[in-house]
């Protein structure tokens, strides 16, 4: 078991058990994880995988997106924030939080090393959300769909960018969407 595997237990990921990622993103973020400053995990429900981040990437600040206000947490190095993931203006505002010297405007790179949308888990909002957010990004970033039940989801982003599709269990929504910059 890796470490990431044993973080994951630890604090009571779905990650891990119900959904069979720590492996995958074990083998993606090991060799990164010393250089990763900045995660934001969109859906957060009781923060265990943001605990597992946190205690996986030493020298990251942890953020959340939440829209749930009874799970908006501050727990340093972990900031979670109200966001309904549907609505432009409140990924928007998201967003200048996590990285307020960032200028829409000018299309200026977005200062995240790592995206995962865990939320809604709905097509239209997983896919809003990507078109919002992956075109910002720097290079050398990462962005994952989880939890991902329809092929129209990776149909969509296709059409404008090359990403992978990975089945990692037998569920019918245990399949990651994988874009690195």
């Amino acid at each position: 078991m890796n470490k990431l595997e044993k973080l994951g237990l630890k604090y009571g990921t779905d990650k891990i058990g119900k959904h069979n990622y720590l492996p995958v993103y074990y083998e993606m973020f090991n060799p990164i994880r010393n250089d990763v400053k900045k995660v934001l995990e969109i859906g957060v429900a009781e923060g265990a995988g943001l605990r597992m981040f946190r205690d996986f990437f030493p020298n990251a600040i942890i953020f959340g997106a939440e829209n749930d206000r009874n799970r908006i947490f501050l727990d340093p190095p972990i900031q979670v924030f109200y966001c309904d993931q549907s609505k432009e203006k409140d990924i928007i505002v998201l967003l200048n939080k996590i990285d307020p010297n960032h200028d829409y405007r000018w299309n200026a790179e977005l200062d995240i090393d790592i995206v995962i949308d865990d939320g809604s888990h709905k097509p239209n909002d997983q896919v809003f959300t990507f078109k919002q957010i992956f075109p910002m990004m720097k290079k050398g970033s990462i962005y994952i769909i989880e939890d991902v039940a329809k092929d129209s989801v990776a149909e969509e982003i296709r059409k404008h960018y090359e990403c992978d599709t990975l089945r990692v269990g037998k569920r019918y929504d245990d399949q990651l969407v994988v874009l690195k910059k």
